[in-house]
């Protein structure tokens, strides 16, 4: 008898379990199924012919095995159709200046590319029709004066930059006119978008559009191909990536030897020339003390999600002030360098800092196999852990020893604050560590912190509390214009601060601390 109520209590749970695992997959499909039904509702209402391969099984069995062949070979091919020279209207029309309801060519286009993705694209791009033409009217600017303000502690910076303009009468930064490419299978019969688009929008006519084939290729190859080697000019950095072959990071080594010396020759040429005898010697007194040649240091990174890659210019500037400032305490017979990357994202100014180090012992090791030699420490500290974790692989695939650490939470404003706490809650992040107080004092030899200058300015004094007296900061991630706040900042803590290097309208700030 109790087995016979045990089977049936058994089976009661069971359909019980099956039941509740429908009603859940039944919640989860919902939505899915919701943006099913309006997808075929736009379908259905403009008579929309989607071929798919249930539906062309007749036409397939009567037609030729070749055909066939075609058909499959097509279900993996992509079509673009890209509408052309469409004037942007707002989304809502009525307050759009520029809306002119007579004009064939006005959308909505960020409808348009919501509703291209509804009945079935693979993807949507809008991109601006005048990009490179003196119609050009930039929505997204790169850094350049304008009269817009940035509050730094109460401290109004004026003809400081801006990276995006205010809305266009077009509405919500879009550029007057665009193109609105759209990537769907070969299968999809282009006539009927057509006219549902014209339905839907209630366009007097179609929109000027081209259609042409997807190109079949390995696309993850053909981005990394064009994805090549960073080479740091002055400090012979070579930042390559997993998938970078040897003979690839040659080349753009030799590549970047073959400018310099273009550069330097035409420096020399530039300076005149000095005749002794039959012989030309050109000559630049600059260039008399030839600097002793640097050797290539490599590091091989994975950004992920994380920020420092080398192709920014800071990043790059700021390479340059740890290659510089870690030779000179290596030329000075250091016997142990703490160095400290706050903000340290990939982690590459650390390990930059230890392959510099790891590279010159090899090298002395060579010529003197008896001599002593540097170690240096290095730690990196950020709020993101996810970068945490990228940061401490990278440093593993480098062979060199880096811990990156959350800040203290001493330190933190209420913003950082609460990223730290949130960070420290989740269980993946379970083993990341706050920086230990014997590494949260006045222990290091060079500091460098990429950042930006708002948070720059607010750092001062933490970052002050870890470099030792004597010991270099090199901070970057600050435009020319904002140079002087973080410079006004830091001379409180640091002797001789001062804009030490620039590219393309981004600084690198020194100083060496009290």
């Amino acid at each position: 008898m109790s087995s016979v109520v045990t089977s049936a209590t058994m089976a009661s749970s069971i359909a019980f379990f099956i039941a509740y695992i429908s009603c859940a997959l039944a919640f989860q499909a919902a939505p899915f199924s919701r943006v099913a039904q309006t997808s075929t509702h736009y379908r259905q209402r403009v008579g929309l012919r989607v071929l798919s391969k249930e539906s062309s099984e007749e036409i397939v069995d009567s037609e030729d095995d070749e055909e066939e062949e075609d058909w499959e070979s097509d279900s993996w091919a992509l079509r673009e159709i890209k509408f052309l020279e469409l004037s942007a209207a707002s989304t809502n029309a009525a307050d759009d200046n520029n809306y002119d309801p007579t004009e064939d060519t006005t959308m909505d286009v960020r409808g348009l590319s919501e509703f291209l993705m509804e009945i079935g694209a693979c993807s949507v791009s809008i991109t601006d029709t005048d990009k490179d033409t003196p119609d050009e009217d930039p929505v997204f600017d790169e850094p350049g004066e304008t009269s817009c303000t940035n509050d730094v502690e109460d401290v109004m910076i004026e003809n400081t930059y801006a990276m995006v303009l205010e809305d266009r009468a077009v509405g919500r930064n879009i550029w007057k006119r665009c193109d609105v490419s759209a990537h769907f299978p070969a299968s999809i019969d282009v006539p009927s978008i057509i006219d549902s688009l014209r339905y839907t929008f209630s366009l007097p006519a179609a929109p000027r559009y081209t259609v042409d084939d997807v190109p079949d290729m390995d696309w993850i190859k053909h981005v990394q191909e064009s994805w090549t080697p960073i080479i740091t000019c002055d400090s012979k950095f070579v930042l390559r990536f997993p998938w970078h072959e040897d003979n690839v990071v040659m080349k753009a080594c030799q590549e970047m030897e073959r400018e310099k010396m273009q550069a330097s020759m035409a420096a020399q040429f530039d300076t005149g020339v000095k005749r002794e005898g039959a012989v030309v010697n050109f000559y630049n007194e600059d260039l008399e003390q030839k600097q002793e040649e640097r050797a290539y240091v490599q590091i091989e990174l994975e950004g992920g999600i994380a920020f420092g890659t080398g192709e920014h210019p800071t990043t790059r500037l700021c390479l340059d002030w740890v290659r510089d400032t870690t030779e000179e305490l290596l030329k000075s017979d250091a016997e142990c360098i703490n160095f400290v990357d706050y903000g340290a994202g990939s982690g590459v100014l650390g390990i930059a800092a230890a392959a510099v180090v790891r590279d010159y012992n090899q090298g002395k090791r060579k010529q003197e196999p008896t001599s002593s030699l540097s170690s240096i420490k290095t730690v990196g500290v950020e709020i993101d852990a996810d970068a945490i974790r990228i940061a401490d692989d990278n440093a593993e695939k480098n062979g060199v020893e880096m811990k990156n650490y959350l800040p203290d939470i001493d330190s933190l404003d209420d913003e950082a604050l609460s990223v730290v706490l949130r960070a420290m809650q989740r269980k993946r992040n379970k083993g990341i560590e706050t920086l230990p107080s014997d590494l949260n004092g006045q222990v290091y030899d060079l500091c460098a912190a990429n950042i930006l200058a708002r948070p720059l300015v607010g750092l001062a004094p933490v970052l002050a509390s870890l470099v030792k007296s004597g010991g270099k900061i090199g901070l970057s991630g600050v435009l020319s214009v904002q140079a002087e706040s973080v410079v006004e900042a830091y001379t409180e803590f640091f002797d001789d601060v001062k804009v030490a290097d620039e590219e393309n309208g981004w600084v690198l700030i020194s100083g060496t601390r009290k």
